[in-house]
Order: structure tokens, then sequence, then C-alpha cells
């Protein structure tokens, strides 16, 4: 557990150990979380690709599309992809 004290103007240094994990630079943003009565810190790309990995799973569940139906499709453009570089 990382302990950080909370400056006059509200800031909080993230220990380097945290921001280590989350790989975070100077600049990145981050994003506040609450869950349940608790706080959950993340960088704020993961989080926007989270929310797009819900809102592709609730799609895909409306469509009824399987994971392997996603799997085949991904497989399939990447032949297309793999082909338009080899000039075929």
């Amino acid at each position: 557990m990382e302990v950080s004290r909370i400056s006059s103007k509200g800031q909080v240094t993230i220990p380097k150990s945290i921001r280590d994990a989350l790989n975070l630079s100077e600049g990145d943003r981050v994003a506040f979380v609450q869950d349940e009565g608790k706080v959950i810190i993340t960088k704020a790309s993961l989080l926007a690709l989270r929310e797009l990995q819900d809102a592709l799973s609730k799609d895909a569940k409306e469509h009824s599309i399987s994971e392997q139906d996603v799997l085949d499709e991904l497989k399939r453009v990447r032949e297309e992809l793999w082909n338009e570089r080899q000039g075929k």
C-alpha cells in the first residue's frame, strides 16, 4: 500500500511505484472511478479502452455475435491486409 498527502490545493503526488505500474509519464491523464466507496485511479487511455470494450461487448450480444465470429473476422481482415502488402 502506498500513502500520499493531500496539499492545500487538493493535489496528491502519485507514488513512483504506482506511476511505474500504470506506465504514467509527465503529461499523461488519469481517470478517477468511484466504485462502492472506493476510488480507482487508472490511466485515462485504459479507461477509454475499457469503455470501448464494454460497448462492443454489449453491441455483440445484441446482434448475437460470438467471440469466435469476431476472431474469424479478425483473421480474414489480417489476411486481406497481408495480401495487400504483398501486392496480391
